[in-house]
């Protein structure tokens, strides 16, 4: 009975052990997942304000405050669904994101999914320690994504805390200056990037990518940014993000705009992007 009573007594402390050591990566995972099941019990409205971090964007038609945007939205049976099947996190453990598959039941759980896309999230780390969200974004096409899958970079979470090269916002904006997409973009995207279109399932990895988006940016670089911005700081390590609006105008004068946002990772002592979306602006 004794040598039960000492076994179950260790068993609790190596338990215990785990939980006081699990990964950064791990809680921004399990995060996600609890917002996404925040969402199926109580609507998507309650799950964004609970998850959302004050200062948090979406975009609705461009990047807004996601707190304000969700108060002032109205209560829906529709249920959005999501299921995370990549994220990475910062050397410093406190920026990082999640990706994946989502689809709308415009009448709730028991509906049949009317839309289909990808989301991406950026996750920063609260001071009380909790995860937030800082920036969402996403594309629709016309197929279910939500992979069973899990696909995780091989580096998650790893790399130089304090990368030597630096990145500031004239960098990024000269990188998509350059006429030629193999010597600015395509010279930066990692080899393991996922890239995100609307109408379009995602593109993995720089092979594929280069060769679908030769067909789709060929108009590349826009005429101008528009609210380009950057989230760069020594405290997220080998991670940083960027976000705006950049526009085009046509041979018939009219103007198209896209809403991006880029995930950045500082791999093989160069800055790299891991994760790139590029979503029209819905007027």
């Amino acid at each position: 009975m004794k040598k039960n009573l000492l076994l179950l007594m260790m068993f609790l402390l190596s338990v215990n052990a785990f939980a006081q050591t699990k990964t950064d990566l791990q809680k921004l995972v399990e995060t996600e997942i609890a917002f996404a099941a925040a969402a199926e019990a109580k609507g998507t409205k309650q799950a964004f304000l609970e998850f959302q971090a004050d200062d948090g964007i979406v975009f609705n038609p461009t990047a807004t405050n996601g707190r304000l945007f969700w108060t002032n939205a109205k209560e829906s049976p529709a249920l959005l669904a999501w299921k995370p099947s990549r994220a990475d996190i910062s050397s410093t453990g406190n920026l990082g994101y999640t990706t994946g598959g989502w689809e709308l039941r415009p009448k709730g759980k028991t509906d049949k999914p009317a839309a289909f896309g990808q989301y991406a999230t950026i996750w920063q780390k609260q001071a009380d320690g909790k995860f937030k969200a800082v920036l969402d974004i996403g594309v629709s096409f016309d197929k279910s994504a939500i992979k069973p899958v899990w696909d995780a970079p091989k580096d998650a979470g790893a790399g130089e805390k304090s990368p030597k090269t630096k990145i500031d916002l004239g960098t990024l904006t000269d990188i998509f200056s350059k006429k030629n997409l193999s010597s600015g973009y395509f010279n930066h995207l990692a080899e393991d990037a996922i890239v995100l279109r609307d109408n379009h399932l995602p593109f993995y990895g720089k092979k594929q990518s280069f060769v679908e988006l030769e067909k789709l940016d060929k108009d590349f670089p826009p005429d101008g940014f528009l609210n380009f911005n950057a989230s760069i700081s020594p405290n997220y390590g080998n991670m940083m993000y960027a976000w705006g609006v950049y526009q085009l105008k046509q041979k018939d004068n009219s103007v198209k705009q896209w809403n991006f946002m880029q995930m950045w990772k500082f791999r093989e002592n160069r800055w790299q992007i891991v994760l790139d979306v590029l979503s029209p602006v819905k007027k």
